[in-house]
């Protein structure tokens, strides 16, 4: 999850939602829990977390839970965002979308075809391209209603 110069004026963590900025190995380590070593190529989340963890312990994820374990064999997406530039994204299996809150830009990816993402296959893919916009938008206005409700006092 660290940029160093990938990308033109990408260095750190949180700026951009290229894969520099975003993947990060995610690793479980559970002797006893775990028969020998699995390795699982699918796009997971940081809210995954806890429900593996939970899921290793026999116990079942609270229904408010957004994420699931990773355990499972379900694919699935992962949505993200950097508040910093007003960039929400997401990850589907071989695809990348970025989209631009203020200016409504979008960038799709065929990470593989083109693992580097300097090649935005958006207007090839206008469809594909169009869904992403409105799940990432969906995504994030929910994320808002959640983070409202949680701070609500009962």
């Amino acid at each position: 999850g660290e940029a160093f110069h990938q990308h033109q004026g990408n260095y750190g963590h949180t700026f951009f939602l290229y894969d520099e900025n975003i993947h990060v190995p995610f690793l479980i380590a559970a002797p006893g829990l775990i028969r020998g070593q699995q390795r699982v190529r699918k796009v997971v989340s940081l809210v995954d977390t806890a429900p593996a963890i939970l899921n290793l312990m026999g116990i079942v994820p609270p229904k408010n839970y957004q994420g699931r374990t990773t355990l499972d064999t379900a694919a699935r997406m992962a949505l993200f965002f950097a508040d910093s530039l007003g960039l929400l994204g997401l990850r589907d299996w071989r695809w990348k979308f970025v989209y631009e809150i203020e200016s409504g830009r979008m960038r799709l990816y065929d990470l593989d075809r083109d693992s580097r993402e300097m090649s935005d296959v958006s207007a090839s893919e206008p469809v594909r391209a169009s869904w992403y916009r409105e799940v990432v938008r969906g995504w994030s206005s929910a994320q808002k209603s959640y983070i409202a409700r949680a701070g609500t006092p009962p």
